[in-house]
């Protein structure tokens, strides 16, 4: 679809409001303004007014982004996340909406476990694979060759020009301390903004393009993390094929490779794969016990159902929003379920080491495998939290993060709750953080 088609389409009042409810209101981040949602609301029109009428004549700038630190594990760089202000991040919103419909599917990253399904399935035809993981992705790419690749598509000025002051536009840590002098950055685009993994993915487009029509391989790529399965006769001219075309790309791989022979097996997303099964690599498995042995070690023995409720949910994972959460959500494409009669038995242990076995009945990792399998849509046992009537939530609330609710409306609760929710998905994605 046209570029400027859809600039017309795509900001316009009515659309923006649209975008704002659906995506951007509950969202609970708050960028460097401190503007919240609720403070967004007292003058939402004018907001909207704003961002159509800059954006449409070129004078739109955005706020420098929050700067949020998170740990990848020892020895590694931390990941650096852009919070951007509510206005920016609804202007980005609608912009990522406007790249999805140039690019459609070329500038969408597809599910991990869609991903894994295809690997898995193509296995058999090969003998070796490849797998190369991009150094600093984000904050490696080329600003001006993006912009070069944008302008194949993207004629109209106002476009690019909001692309570009997106991208150049510079994160603070918070708070911040002193007066420090606006400033654009040099190279990579802001990771944590709505547009980031298209603009991500339309970099290397020209790349996953080129290798997913080669015959005689079969090529994957999850964010910065490539496999390539290939025959032993077309081995080195591929690897070093590929090599060369990340480096024309201004990209540098990291010295760490994996590559060899399938019938090893090999790791890929946090999944060990192999020709007679598909498990769960080792130190996923690890973080996920460890995890659950601190809450054990965390949440006093008084507050028993608190503890019974953060257990289940990382068994189980749960929906909200339509979205799946959990462990075992994400590694739902496993053929190895002696590893969940493991986990279940390593959450029995905890409960007799705890002397909390006959007290406490969780929910078993195999039965959420089987759930998830065969009765996702009518399943009772992993919790549907968009099905909550307002009542429950209520008790949720109440009884088991021990809320006072006295005299509060029905508008308060649902935000409660909502960001309480948000907290424990925090909690249970930690489980699955650093797959690559």
């Amino acid at each position: 679809m046209q570029a400027s088609y859809l600039w017309k389409k795509l900001f316009t009042k009515k659309h923006l409001k649209a975008r704002y409810e659906e995506k951007i209101k509950n969202k609970p981040s708050i960028g460097l303004d401190k503007v919240s949602p609720k403070k967004f609301e007292e003058t939402l029109d004018e907001n909207f007014e704003i961002i159509i009428r800059k954006a449409l004549n070129g004078s739109y700038q955005f706020t420098r982004y929050k700067q949020l630190l998170f740990t990848k594990g020892p020895a590694k760089f931390p990941r650096v996340i852009c919070v951007p202000t509510m206005r920016d991040k609804l202007a980005t919103s609608v912009l990522n909406e406007l790249l999805v419909g140039v690019y459609a599917n070329s500038c969408i990253t597809r599910l991990p476990q869609l991903v894994i399904d295809d690997i898995v399935r193509m296995m058999p035809f090969y003998d070796c694979f490849i797998k190369l993981d991009i150094k600093s992705f984000y904050a490696s790419i080329d600003q001006e060759k993006l912009m070069s690749i944008l302008k194949k598509k993207i004629r109209k000025q106002e476009i690019l020009l909001l692309i570009w002051n997106a991208i150049k536009t510079e994160s603070l840590s918070y708070p911040v301390k002193e007066k420090i002098e606006k400033t654009q950055r040099l190279r990579g685009i802001p990771e944590g903004l709505p547009i980031s993994n298209a603009l991500a993915n339309i970099y290397m487009s020209g790349i996953d393009k080129k290798y997913q029509n080669m015959d005689g391989i079969s090529y994957y790529r999850y964010v910065d993390d490539i496999l390539i399965l290939v025959n032993e006769e077309k081995f080195f001219e591929i690897k070093k094929e590929i090599a060369k075309d990340i480096d024309e790309l201004g990209l540098e791989l990291n010295e760490k490779k994996d590559e060899g022979k399938i019938f090893d097996s090999f790791e890929y997303l946090g999944y060990t794969l192999s020709h007679d099964k598909v498990s769960v690599r080792k130190s996923s498995i690890l973080k996920l016990e460890q995890s659950m042995e601190d809450l054990f070690g965390e949440v006093k023995k008084e507050n028993i159902e608190y503890l019974k409720w953060k257990l289940n949910l990382k068994i189980t994972g749960f929906i909200l929003e339509k979205q799946k959460y959990g462990w075992m959500f994400f590694y739902s494409q496993i053929t190895d379920v002696n590893l969940l009669f493991h986990l279940d038995d390593v959450v029995q242990k905890l409960l007799k080491r705890y002397k909390l076995d006959g007290e406490l009945h969780l929910k078993k990792f195999v039965r959420v495998y089987w759930e998830i399998k065969k009765a996702l849509h009518t399943t009772k046992y992993i919790p549907n939290l968009d099905n909550l009537k307002l009542e429950e939530r209520r008790k949720i609330l109440s009884d088991i993060y021990q809320m006072d609710l006295t005299g509060k409306d029905e508008s308060f609760v649902e935000i409660q709750f909502r960001k309480i929710m948000k907290r424990e998905i925090r909690d249970i994605e930690r489980d699955i953080e650093s797959i690559s």
